[in-house]
């Protein structure tokens, strides 16, 4: 019996000893397992951690040179003798455009890598005295990161709910024959609001244009809201050599009670939106108008829908226009409504198509690509985007 009860003692015990090894070894395979997950997640917070350290060398290295390119700059603009003092002028004036951009696009975490090497060159070529390949090479990079900007624009995600916009405001994704197409919208009651068209330019100008942001033009309009208007001549296109930032097309100057480019409201290729306290009345062609009271307008091409049918003339678009995908503006009304939106990847003739869509009977577009801009209750929705020579402003 006490060896029956010995041998039971030394199972249990070897058992004990095999539960504790087991137990054992699970526990370390476990803890091995956790230290494998916690190498894992430091390697990625490492690499993490690498990848902004890059881009902010990057960012440090491209600033530097832009730093330098523009002390060397002024000292040369310093001297007005210099016999090349206008072609310094010119490169100094697309060097600003271009730091700007730059700025931009890190400011969005947008990389400037791509660029660094033609960057660097900048200071040689300079200091060579090579103008023609400077302006060459600075238009070759601002180009570059206006297509990364637009890019950046045309992909963004449909904001929060909660966005600074408020009331009237919405991002929504419009279902076509096209496509579906997101949309940041402001569609508010014609009724509660003031249209006004506002310019920074006291008169016509045909170069070096005054321009402001939207907020700008909005604050100083007692606005609140606002969208980028027509196309105008941007200073970081080299064929606006002559006339930067001036627009051609008809433009009432609400704050002064005229027109502005006044002739071009005999044009037949371009649409005309016209407002009178809170009534709309919009032309397929400018031509059409026959003059009257308004308190606000804008001209531009083409015109998107007419009496709610899409009326665009594809014979006069441009291949930006017809093929290019982006972010696109417009201005519609439509029942009772008003309609300001920036259409992402999308063409004109998309464009016209979401406008349909939406509920507008009558649309006019607008600028669209990196002068992209809407603004709503202290905020941007949509931008900045470029300063505007003129905007469309919304009052209460």
């Amino acid at each position: 019996m006490s060896l029956s009860k010995n041998s039971v003692l030394i199972a249990a015990a070897v058992g004990l000893i095999g539960v504790t090894l087991l137990l054992t070894w699970q526990l370390s395979v476990e803890i091995s397992e956790i230290k494998d997950r916690q190498d894992k997640v430091e390697a990625i917070y490492t690499e993490s951690l690498y990848e902004d350290h890059m881009r902010l060398s990057s960012k440090l290295k491209v600033e530097s040179e832009l730093a330098s390119l523009q002390a060397q700059l002024e000292d040369l603009l310093a001297v007005e003798e210099n016999t090349d003092y206008l072609s310094i002028t010119e490169v100094y004036t697309l060097y600003q455009d271009l730091a700007a951009k730059i700025a931009r696009n890190n400011n969005v975490n947008l990389s400037t890598v791509d660029y660094e090497e033609e960057i660097s060159s900048l200071g040689g070529l300079m200091l060579g005295k090579k103008f023609d390949e400077m302006k060459a090479s600075m238009e070759t990079i601002s180009s570059g990161l206006e297509e990364d900007h637009e890019e950046y624009l045309a992909a963004l995600p449909p904001p929060p709910s909660a966005s600074p916009a408020g009331e009237g405001y919405s991002f929504v994704n419009v279902s076509t024959g096209r496509g579906t197409f997101g949309a940041y919208l402001i569609k508010v009651p014609l009724s509660s609001v003031r249209v006004v068209t506002a310019a920074a330019s006291e008169g016509d100008c045909n170069d070096n244009c005054p321009v402001k942001s939207l907020a700008q033009h909005v604050n100083d309009n007692g606005g609140f809201a606002g969208i980028n208007a027509g196309y105008f001549c941007p200073p970081d296109y080299s064929e606006c050599s002559g006339k930067v930032n001036s627009s051609d097309y008809a433009f009432y100057k609400s704050s002064a009670g005229k027109w502005l480019n006044k002739g071009a409201l005999s044009w037949g290729d371009t649409g005309l939106a016209t407002f009178n306290g809170t009534s709309a009345r919009f032309y397929k062609r400018s031509s059409d108008y026959g003059g009257g009271g308004v308190t606000a307008g804008v001209s531009n091409y083409p015109t998107l829908l007419d009496d709610g049918n899409i009326a665009i003339d594809e014979g006069i678009l441009s291949s930006y226009q017809k093929d290019a995908r982006g972010p696109r503006g417009a201005i519609g009304v439509g029942e009772a409504n008003l309609y300001l939106a920036i259409v992402t990847n999308a063409t004109v003739i998309d464009a016209g198509h979401v406008m349909q869509a939406l509920g507008a009977k009558d649309a006019l577009n607008l600028d669209g690509g990196g002068s992209s801009a809407l603004y709503i209750n202290g905020g941007y929705a949509v931008g900045p985007g470029r300063n505007l020579p003129n905007a469309i402003v919304l009052t209460r």
